[in-house]
């Protein structure tokens, strides 16, 4: 079959080659091979592909985290009812190719209806912010941030949190973008590049601190969340973005987690304050039916208009450098994704 192996670390347009592999063969109970339509890209395979992701193969190695596409084979016979099906699967790597293996546990069959892009921001975006809205207690009103807003994680954020009637402050680095935010429904954008973002919200709301952060960049970005962060509140983390600057190694890895500092877990008591974490790779491996089990309700968020999820940035086999560099450089909002066959 053909694949898209990562030969070495680095920029996109020579980390890339196509290459003939073999089909992956089925060896857990429960694994399923799936003929794969298409696949996304995720921030989390810039990472890999800088070499900066520890839970990522060895080269040469096949990245993706998502796939949709139609069941062709399972391990277990009590699993051949999924056989022929079109399903939306969440993979732990292996999806850039034409076939990828999958849990049965944590898959979901999809309709026609839905379009590949559509399908695949549901997956790893949509389930991330699905997931790190239930890490909070939000409700209507309540003050909330999100960095990286126009991102495929910040868009599924704001329409899942503008549900609940939040207030929401958007985080872009690009002035072009805040546009974007607005359409999706953020009520105050942000460019971070004109001030720093914790001065411009404390200006704006000099009565009021936020409720919900939630972060994907890391870095020093974490202290000045700490700062706006109302007694009772929740930071939510589950990204360290400011990381692909620096290089590999245990001196970056050490000055991004100085950046990062410290917080003494009274300091959370005094304030009754909470940080979570969330790993979506994880939870894919301990536990995919909570996977599944927020598939399925996006899926009927979906299907009900209660979402809107944005996938413009469709790429073609031969494009993955583009997708890749695109995403990096946050040229693109919504979801990223290869279609290998409509």
């Amino acid at each position: 079959m053909k694949a898209i192996q990562l030969i070495k670390y680095g920029s996109s347009k020579d980390s890339f080659e196509i290459n003939e592999i073999p089909v992956p063969n089925l060896i857990n109970k429960e694994d399923v091979l799936i003929k794969v339509h298409a696949f996304g890209i995720n921030f989390a395979d810039i990472m890999a592909r800088k070499g900066l992701y520890r839970a990522s193969p060895a080269l040469p190695a096949v990245l993706g985290y998502e796939v949709v596409g139609i069941v062709e084979k399972t391990k277990d016979p009590k699993n051949n009812h999924l056989v022929g099906k079109r399903v939306l699967a969440l993979t732990r790597f292996g999806g850039y190719a034409h076939y990828a293996v999958t849990t049965a546990l944590g898959l979901i069959e999809i309709p026609k209806s839905v379009k590949n892009g559509i399908a695949l921001a549901l997956a790893t975006q949509y389930c991330t912010a699905l997931i790190a809205v239930q890490k909070t207690d939000l409700e209507k009103n309540d003050l909330v941030l999100i960095h990286s807003a126009s991102g495929g994680v910040g868009t599924a954020l704001t329409q899942l949190l503008k549900q609940k009637g939040c207030k929401i402050i958007g985080l872009t680095r690009n002035e072009s973008k805040l546009t974007y935010l607005k359409s999706n429904g953020v009520d105050f954008p942000i460019d971070t590049t004109k001030k720093e973002y914790n001065l411009q919200i404390q200006e704006a709301f000099s009565n009021q601190k936020v409720k919900g952060i939630f972060n994907s960049v890391g870095g020093k970005t974490f202290k000045k969340d700490m700062q706006l962060l109302d007694n009772n509140g929740t930071l939510v983390f589950f990204g360290i973005s400011d990381r692909t600057n620096q290089k590999k190694g245990l001196f970056p890895t050490l000055f991004q987690m100085f950046k990062i500092g410290k917080i003494h877990p009274a300091m959370l008591i005094l304030k009754s304050q909470s940080i979570a974490g969330l790993n979506l790779l994880e939870i894919a491996d301990k536990n995919p039916q909570q996977l599944q089990k927020a598939l399925k309700e996006l899926i009927n968020l979906l299907e009900n208009k209660k979402i809107n999820p944005v996938a413009a940035n469709e790429f073609s086999w031969e494009q993955i450098s583009e997708a890749h560099s695109g995403m990096e450089n946050a040229k693109f909002t919504g979801k990223t994704y290869i279609n290998i066959l409509d």
